[in-house]
This record gives C-alpha cells, sequence and structure tokens, in this order.
C-alpha cells in the first residue's frame, strides 16, 4: 500500500465517528419511513477546495490503480468528502463504491470500453444491427466478461484494506457500483436507434431488456458478499441512504411516452426490484410525465431525483407520500432551506441535497441548517 492512502487511512481510523454515523442514517431512515423527523436530512454537496491538505488524484488515474480509486472515494466523490466531513458536519453517510461509471453491464455483451481524460469509462455502441444483435448470444451470468472481473477485484481490495482498520468498517459502507437498469445499458449497446426499435423492432427491444435485467440482478447478487450495505432494507447510493437493495438508473425514460414505458419497460424494472427485494428508481432531468407509471412498481421503494429542480415536485410529492415512497435528493433554494420553508412544504419523505458554490458556503449553510429545528 501507498504511503499516501496509508496515511489517509490512519487519520480517518482515529476521526470517523460510527456512533455518529448511526445518528446520521437514523435521520435518513426516519425520513424514509415517513416519521415525524425533527429536520429533514442534508447533504451538502460542495466543490473541493484546493486549500485542503489532502487532494485528489486526476480522474483518469483511478481505473487502473485501486489504490488510487479508493484514496479519491474517501477524499472526494458525488462532489462529498468523507475527509472533509468533520468541517461540515451534514447528514452524509460514509460510502465508497468501485467507481467505474455506467457501464459495467453494458461491458459485458462485447461491445468496447473507452476512457478518455477524466471522463469517466464508456461505451461505443454497435454500429450496426448485426453486430448488436450478437450480444443475445452472450450468458447475462458470465461475470468474467467485460470490466466485471475488474470491478470485483477492486471490491476485494477495498475489503483487504479496510480489515487492518476496525473502525473505518464500522464507519465505511462499501456498497454496489451503477448498475444502470434495462433500458440504460440497453442503450448504451443500441444507441439512439433504440427509440425508433421500440415501434419497428418491439420482440427485440423486449429481448434485450430482458436481458440487461438478468445481467444487472445477476452481478448484483454476485457483488453481495463483497459489500457492507448494512441494515436490512436499506441501502446506499449517489451518497444517500434508500430504502431497498438496488437503484435502478433510468435517465433514458425521460426520451419515451408513458404509454411506451408502461407498455414495454416497466416489467422489466418490476423484475429487478422483485428479484433485489425491492429497491428504488433514478433518473436525471425531467421525468415527473412518467412518475405515475413508475410509482405501480410493485416493489419501488423510493424515487432518486438527479435534477429535481427540473421536475415539479409539488405534485408528485402528494403522490409520493399516497404510495409511501420517499423523494431522495432534492435540491432546495437557499433562502427556502435556512428558512424553514422546505420543512413546511415537504415535512417528511424527503432527503435534500444543497449544492454549495464554494467550501465556505457549504460550512456555512450547515452551521445556519443544523443549528436550527423546524418541528410540526
Amino acid at each position: 500500500m501507498n504511503n499516501k492512502l496509508y496515511n489517509l487511512l490512519v487519520i480517518l481510523e482515529d476521526k470517523l465517528s460510527a456512533d455518529c454515523q448511526s445518528e446520521i442514517f437514523e435521520t435518513h431512515r426516519k425520513s424514509l419511513n415517513w416519521e415525524p423527523v425533527e429536520r429533514l436530512p442534508l447533504i451538502i454537496s460542495f466543490p473541493y477546495p484546493r486549500s485542503a491538505s489532502v487532494q485528489p488524484f486526476p480522474h483518469r488515474e483511478v481505473f487502473d490503480n485501486p489504490e488510487k480509486m479508493l484514496y479519491n472515494e474517501l477524499v472526494s466523490a458525488f462532489d462529498t468528502s468523507i475527509f472533509l466531513h468533520y468541517e461540515i458536519g451534514d447528514d452524509l453517510p460514509f460510502t465508497i463504491r468501485a467507481n467505474f461509471g455506467t457501464v459495467i453491464i453494458a461491458s459485458m455483451f462485447g461491445v468496447k470500453v473507452e476512457q478518455r481524460d477524466d471522463n469517466p469509462p464508456w461505451v461505443r455502441h454497435f454500429e450496426t444491427l448485426e453486430e448488436f444483435k450478437a450480444i443475445f448470444d452472450r450468458d447475462p451470468f458470465d461475470f468474467t466478461q467485460g470490466i466485471c472481473p475488474q470491478v470485483t477485484e477492486r471490491y476485494r481490495f477495498y475489503n483487504d484494506v479496510l480489515s487492518d482498520f476496525p473502525n473505518l468498517q464500522r464507519c465505511i459502507k462499501i456498497v454496489l457500483p451503477d448498475l444502470q437498469g434495462p433500458l440504460d445499458s440497453l442503450e448504451l449497446l443500441r444507441g439512439s436507434e433504440i427509440y425508433t426499435d421500440f415501434f419497428l423492432n418491439p420482440e427485440m427491444i423486449e429481448n434485450g431488456l430482458k436481458l440487461m435485467g438478468e445481467a444487472q440482478v445477476g452481478y448484483a447478487k454476485h457483488l453481495f458478499s463483497l459489500i457492507t450495505a448494512g441494515t436490512e432494507n436499506y441501502s446506499f447510493q449517489h451518497a444517500v441512504p434508500i430504502k431497498g437493495n438496488i437503484l435502478i438508473r433510468n435517465d433514458s425514460a425521460i426520451m419515451i411516452s408513458s404509454d411506451i414505458y408502461a407498455e414495454q419497460v416497466a416489467h422489466h424494472d418490476e423484475f429487478v426490484l422483485k428479484e433485489m427485494g425491492g429497491g428504488g428508481v433514478h433518473s436525471c432531468g425531467k421525468i415527473d410525465f412518467n412518475i405515475p407509471e413508475i410509482f405501480k412498481n410493485r416493489f419501488i421503494r423510493c424515487f432518486d431525483f438527479g435534477q429535481s429542480y427540473l421536475n415539479d415536485i409539488n405534485s408528485i410529492y402528494p403522490k409520493a407520500r399516497d404510495k409511501k415512497v420517499p423523494l431522495l435528493r432534492i435540491r432546495p433554494q437557499k433562502e427556502e432551506l435556512l428558512s424553514g420553508k422546505i420543512y413546511k412544504k415537504f415535512s417528511t419523505g424527503i432527503s435534500l441535497v444543497y449544492e454549495a458554490i464554494s467550501f465556505e458556503e457549504a460550512k456555512f449553510i450547515s452551521k445556519q441548517y443544523f443549528d436550527k429545528k423546524y418541528t410540526q
């Protein structure tokens, strides 16, 4: 182990508090379960300060280097920081994952994985229909394909390293990587042609979505012995606690109508969540027009927003409350957060993320918010 990683682990072993993490999780748990809360759970994201004594490695260096990836997960991930949490003091759960971007499941099906500059890995979708159809010759349960072996080995490395740091084992959750969802993974393989395929070749799309769902469930279960997600019926993704055991990414659903989602995609999402014992659905972008159909999923336990401000949360919240589906990572405005107006609109069933423009603002927001309690 290199000295930089070892020294960081020693610092965190002494600094982190398992009791504090238990309190943070309990705050989230109450809101996830629509119980009364003194305040809504809040995570504050911020640009990592150049003045900090510890700096992350360039992102391009972490994919082939397990020590650098673990180091960055501890220093700066999702615009939050385990290392700097003592200066923020928000409701951040401490989580680490094998951070290989969105392409893990897609990589199993013969597509080329690329990584450039400091961008996460990406894939080049198949150029022709004939190339794409070769995915149906692949075994969705063969986890020697693509980058799966590298991802699995990364989790073994995390477990081996943390085994020498008992306090970090208590404080830090090793969580599933980004396994996307049936539609998102298939779109990575097919490209934008998938949207005409819904009309011109629906049987192929049906079989493709089924294949992606099977691979996602299979690999998630394959990794279960290597993750330490913790409390039963809860797990962690995007640096927040979620209800259930997996989070389906459904970003591509912003490109399809509610009818197409209901008829051709929804049952594949339901398969994944059912097989995993329930879980959540995520989407970036404007997804509110599809949420009524998504909420019909019998095994949905929460909904995670990439950009809540693009959606009509005021109209979604009553539906979520009726279904007892908590809404995650709602982005409040500064004024409504500090005045307590956000609590008057959403008294529970919500987790918040405030996107500070600087580390200094993050510290200011934290002091103001956590010094107040907005009780009913």
